[in-house]
């Protein structure tokens, strides 16, 4: 009878594994398919029509999808995004393609204000600007 639970365990563990990659995977897809193509994030009310803010928000929705071992400068950028530390990213690191900074700058309009924005709003920018960095500098790694 152990032999069969051991048994199931294992497997269990090696479906689950498996499993998770490729929701990891795909999450990952969806947020280069979004910052590629901004048009096709949903539109959320608060960004009033605005493509680049929409695509903004889509992306910050998915900051879990960023590996929690991912670092630039051995800082760990995922967990400012945890924190809501919108302004930690947006002080010390730089966003170098037109599109990052097109997309950064709309979340910042609606999202940080500059640092003016309430705690909920800066985590989303937070978020959203960890996943640019990370879309950034992941062929990097």
């Amino acid at each position: 009878m152990n032999k069969r639970i051991k048994w199931f365990l294992q497997g269990g563990t090696l479906v689950i594994s498996l499993l998770g990659a490729t929701l990891s995977h795909a999450d990952v897809g969806s947020m280069s398919k979004v910052y590629s193509n901004p048009q096709s994030a949903p539109q959320i009310q608060r960004c009033k029509g605005n493509t680049q803010c929409n695509a903004f928000y889509a992306l910050a929705k998915d900051w879990q999808s960023i590996p929690n071992n991912f670092k630039l400068d051995d800082i760990n950028v995922k967990s400012y995004a945890k924190d809501g530390d919108g302004y930690g990213l947006w002080k010390g690191f730089t966003l170098n393609s037109n599109r990052a900074i097109a997309l950064a700058n709309a979340g910042d309009a609606v999202f940080f204000k500059g640092g003016d924005s309430s705690k909920a709003d800066e985590r989303i920018y937070a978020q959203g600007m960890a996943v640019l960095l990370y879309l950034e500098n992941k062929s990097a790694r």
